[in-house]
C-alpha cells in the first residue's frame, strides 16, 4: 500500500509538473503570436495611403503601394549639392543591407535609419553595403534609409543589386524601385 502511494505521489508530482511546462509553452506561443500580429498590424498600417497634404512627397508616398516585406523609393533630389535620399518600409526587423547605384560615383552614404541605429556603411564607387557590429537590428516601421552623396552622374540613377538580411540572415523580400532622373 505504501508503495503504491508513493508510485501515486510521484505520477501526481510528474502530471503537476507537466501542467506547469504546458502553460509556460503557451505562455511563448502567445507572445510570439502577439508579436507576430503586431508586425502584420505594422505592416498593414505603413501600407495604407497617409493624408494629403501640399508636400509633393506626401502625395507621391499616397500612390506608392508594395506588398514586399521592404519597399523602397529613390527620392528627395538636390542636383545642385548631389544628394538623394533612399526612403524605406519596412513590415520586418532587418539586420543588414546592400546595393548597387548604376548612374552615379557614390562619395558618401550618411544619416538616416543607418545612423540612427549604429550601422556601419561603407561604399564603393557604386555599392552600399551597411550592417551593424552589434547586430542591432533596424525595427520594422519606415523613415529614410540613408542619404547619398554623388558624383559624375549619368542621366538616371538606379537600384539594383538589393539584399536585405532578416533573422538569422534570411533574404528579405523587396521592390525594385523606379530609376530617378539626375538631370
Amino acid at each position: 500500500m505504501i508503495k503504491e502511494f508513493k508510485r501515486m505521489r510521484i505520477l501526481w508530482i510528474f502530471f503537476l509538473m507537466l501542467v506547469i511546462a504546458c502553460q509556460g509553452q503557451k505562455k511563448q506561443i502567445d507572445k510570439i503570436d502577439s508579436a507576430s500580429a503586431k508586425q502584420t498590424d505594422i505592416a498593414q498600417s505603413s501600407q495604407k495611403e497617409p493624408k494629403k497634404s501640399d508636400d509633393d512627397n506626401a502625395q507621391k508616398n499616397a500612390r506608392w503601394k508594395c506588398n514586399e516585406e521592404v519597399c523602397l523609393q529613390l527620392r528627395n533630389l538636390n542636383s545642385s549639392n548631389k544628394t538623394f535620399e533612399i526612403y524605406m518600409m519596412n513590415s520586418v526587423p532587418i539586420f543588414g543591407f546592400q546595393c548597387d547605384l548604376p548612374g552615379v560615383e557614390i562619395i558618401n552614404a550618411s544619416g538616416g535609419l543607418l545612423t540612427e541605429n549604429d550601422y556601419q556603411t561603407s561604399n564603393s564607387e557604386s555599392r552600399l553595403l551597411s550592417f551593424s557590429l552589434k547586430a542591432k537590428a533596424i525595427p520594422a516601421g519606415m523613415g529614410i534609409l540613408t542619404n547619398i552623396q554623388y558624383d559624375n552622374p549619368t542621366d538616371a540613377v538606379c537600384m539594383t543589386g538589393i539584399i536585405f538580411a532578416g533573422i538569422g540572415g534570411s533574404k528579405l523580400s523587396n521592390n525594385e524601385p523606379e530609376c530617378m532622373k539626375l538631370n
